[in-house]
């Protein structure tokens, strides 16, 4: 009888290669942190430096925005049929050639594009999981853990990092990114390559129907604080997004007579997809929509507004980098925590952290001290949460369908943020007065975010458990 225990050594090898392979693919991942951190504290600033208003500059993340969620199924559908490895190397190059524009030639039009290139960034984690699942499936919840770590420090570090450097000249901050864009666009030549891809081309009809559809949702929900929800321009882009997705989900989610599929929906028939998928929407509807309410709160002046500490943009980048040192370890600890207490056990206390994270605020908002207690326990979910669901994803769907799986997540986030996004605004205007949110206005935003919370974890309870042969380490 042939043993099927390796050798010491070839089992040595074999540990040494995936770590390797998972310290490449943090290396990657940390630019995807770094270039989604830099952008809060440099495009506010460049007003004065490209002569530019608020509006133009609320309007480059509004590009931001759509283009995250535009591309998020496309990039992830490409890795599926072409190859993970090949997709993440474009990905990586189309990234890194936005940085070095923004950094060697800063101008509105060169930021605003680099900005949609930045976006690529999207497709990093669900291709890199989609080359976990293949090459050591065992290893993928603990990559993953390990990937969105890196994810939370390099947001706070890359923030504080532009800050520091573009002090005296915001577009010097566009720099920050540079050495990290080298960094990741090695490391993706070093990964192994994983899979077979199917080969299957987009389907062009549902494609444009999901893109368009996303661009109208988002805009609506993005400019209707500003234009007005019964404004006919909020409507018709709102209404006519909603069309579209519901056009491109009856063609992807049809039986089998249907012909190609963009994203196969049908995935989300599988109760553990569906909830991870319910639950990932409203913790980004619930965390990551709240960061511009935080720095508002933060930098408000308590004798003018009545709260907040009057904090400096460094001192608040300083906060964001110190909470993110929490995402990070609550994202390391995941993996351990999904075998030890279970999946349903571990998403559910995310909800419940997150929405105590808010309760603590509200309750405690007079105190710096007390303030970033709620805060510390927003940031521990956020880390948690967001290794749970990703790696939670996938598990369940065929090898070829990884990519595709890890993206109807990142979708999800995506719309739960502009969702969240859009109903944060919604209270903001309906409370403003002289232009500043009430205090008031403030306690209904956290009470919003932390019901949300609930909701998150009420879906995350309906999770089912899974078999022990679908579970990795």
């Amino acid at each position: 009888m042939t043993s099927k225990t390796a050798p010491p050594a070839t089992a040595a090898i074999t540990r040494r290669t995936i770590t390797g392979m998972i310290v490449a693919m943090a290396v990657i991942e940390s630019l995807s942190g770094v270039t989604q951190g830099y952008l809060n504290p440099i495009l506010p600033a460049l007003g004065p430096v490209f002569s530019i208003d608020d509006p133009t500059i609320n309007g480059i993340f509004l590009v931001a925005n759509v283009s995250f969620a535009v591309l998020t199924p496309i990039i992830s559908r490409l890795g599926d049929s072409y190859g993970y490895r090949l997709v993440l190397r474009w990905s990586t190059a189309v990234v890194a050639g936005g940085v070095f524009m923004m950094a060697l030639w800063p101008s509105l039009w060169t930021v605003t594009v680099g900005v949609v290139l930045l976006t690529c960034v999207v497709g990093f984690i669900p291709l890199m999981m989609g080359i976990l699942r293949v090459t050591s499936p065992a290893s993928t919840r603990t990559g993953v853990s390990v990937m969105i770590g890196m994810l939370m420090i390099m947001v706070g570090a890359g923030g504080l990092l532009a800050g520091v450097v573009g002090v005296s000249d915001p577009t010097l901050g566009f720099w920050v990114a540079v050495p990290f864009a080298v960094a990741a666009l090695v490391c993706s030549f070093l990964l192994p390559d994983a899979g077979t891809p199917t080969r299957e081309g987009l389907a062009l009809v549902p494609l444009t129907g999901c893109s368009l559809g996303l661009i109208g949702f988002v805009v609506a929900l993005s400019m209707g604080p500003d234009w007005g929800w019964l404004d006919a321009r909020t409507l018709g882009s709102g209404l006519l997004g909603l069309a579209l997705l519901v056009l491109w989900a009856v063609l992807d989610a049809g039986g089998p007579e249907r012909g190609k599929r963009f994203m196969d929906l049908r995935m989300l028939a599988n109760p553990r997809i569906r909830a991870v998928s319910l639950a990932t929407f409203f913790f980004g509807f619930a965390s990551i929509s709240y960061f511009g309410t935080n720095g508002i709160f933060l930098h408000a002046n308590p004798d003018k507004a009545g709260y907040g500490f009057a904090l400096s943009p460094l001192m608040i980048a300083i906060v964001l980098a110190a909470a993110s040192v929490l995402s990070l370890a609550s994202s390391l600890l995941t993996a351990r925590a999904l075998r030890a207490f279970g999946e349903r056990a571990t998403l559910v206390f995310a909800g419940l952290l997150l929405a105590g994270g808010f309760v603590v605020m509200m309750a405690a908002h007079t105190s710096l001290a007390g303030y970033c207690a709620g805060f510390a326990l927003f940031n521990l979910s956020l880390g948690m949460y967001q290794a749970g669901t990703r790696a939670l994803s996938v598990e369940g769907v065929p090898l070829e369908e990884t990519s595709t799986a890890a993206g109807l997540n990142e979708l999800a986030l995506s719309v739960g943020i502009a969702v969240g996004a859009a109903v944060v605004k919604l209270l903001s205007s309906a409370s403003a007065e002289s232009g500043r949110i009430t205090e008031g206005g403030l306690v209904s935003i956290w009470g919003a975010l932390a019901v949300a919370a609930l909701i998150a974890a009420a879906a995350s309870a309906r999770y089912q458990k899974q078999q022990a042969a679908e579970v990795g380490a």
